[in-house]
């Protein structure tokens, strides 16, 4: 077969005068093959892509960060003509033969890359594990060689969620031995985190989860009317719950707060919205005090106690939190 990449006519492939008769898969693979040299024998760029491992650039200062979560993938192309100016077929590198061979003729140490065809038989085990780049291409018709030759070659974009079935991989190509760790830091903005905001009455409310700041986002005041705002790295449901987590960095930083969340006599009641710890008053029948009290109403209740125990466990329970510059710790 004859690639005819004509300008009139859709590209496809014809019979030559002098056809050979082979299978599928030998002109599938040497058809590949020729036109991939073809391409990188051309005046322009040959580009590939493929996915790395980036990691934020505050990671090490930053006070939300984690390893597992502040880093993303992203796919980063490069062409192979600033690196490479030869490409040779059937070429043995080591104990293998390249289906094409890139090399450096000015740099002859420079590590080679392989590429390699698959149409049916994917490269050993050994082969891919042996520390060579080797870029494999999959291909099953006429049509992914003509899209291979028309755009960059380039990874599959599951990679950056994980493992790609070999499946998924027609029309994508796999980079083995390739570094797929960025040594560059970029700065980044994965994590959402919850924001907790006191008034002057002494209420308070924390984002519910549409509502999460940006980790790149909360370091300054952003409600005016807020007497205390701090961005808490923690889990939206939970015991301690965000409000006795934003209860207890406000009375770090000075602010004489008194909530019925942090009173002896307050017990879990029954179901209320996410976030906010139900309360009730076991004293409501002795003394008239409100059975199901709003958490303010500790600043004017005169049985209010504080649960020493409580304050200690939360103490010791504190994720990290990043209270708002320009703060008015003013007393509620």
């Amino acid at each position: 077969m004859i690639a005819r990449l004509g300008e009139v006519r859709d590209w496809h492939f014809a019979h030559r005068g002098d056809e050979i008769h082979c299978g599928t898969e030998t002109y599938l693979h040497l058809v590949a093959k020729r036109l991939i040299k073809e391409k990188f024998e051309k005046d322009e760029p040959f580009e590939v892509g493929y996915y790395r491992d980036v990691k934020c650039s505050d990671i090490g200062t930053c006070l939300f960060a984690k390893d597992e979560e502040c880093h993303t993938h992203k796919l980063e192309t490069f062409d192979l003509k600033e690196f490479y100016d030869t490409c040779e077929e059937e070429k043995p590198v080591g104990d293998y033969i390249a289906d094409l061979l890139l090399t450096n003729s000015s740099k002859p140490d420079r590590e080679p890359v392989l590429i390699e065809i698959q149409v049916s038989h994917k490269s050993t085990p050994k082969k891919r594990d042996s520390g060579l780049r080797i870029i494999e291409i999959r291909i099953k018709t006429e049509e992914d060689i003509t899209t291979l030759l028309s755009a960059p070659i380039v990874e599959n974009p599951e990679a950056k969620f994980g493992q790609v079935r070999d499946v998924e991989t027609i029309g994508f190509a796999k980079f083995h031995g390739f570094k797929k760790k960025s040594s560059i830091a970029e700065p980044l903005a994965l994590r959402s985190i919850q924001r907790f905001y006191l008034f002057r009455s002494g209420k308070a409310f924390v984002t519910n989860m549409d509502e999460f700041k940006s980790c790149r986002d909360v370091w300054t005041k952003d409600n005016d009317k807020a007497i205390f705002e701090a961005s808490i790295d923690s889990f939206y449901l939970g015991s301690p719950s965000p409000y006795e987590f934003g209860y207890s960095a406000a009375r770090q930083y000075g602010i004489d707060v008194k909530t019925c969340q942090f009173c002896k006599y307050h017990r879990s009641g029954y179901d209320r919205p996410l976030g906010l710890s139900p309360l009730f008053c076991c004293l409501y029948k002795k003394y008239g005090t409100p059975k199901e009290p709003e958490p303010q109403y500790a600043k004017n209740c005169g049985y209010y106690r504080e649960d020493g125990e409580l304050l200690e466990e939360i103490r010791k329970s504190m994720p990290a939190i990043v209270v708002a510059s320009n703060i008015n710790a003013q007393k509620p």
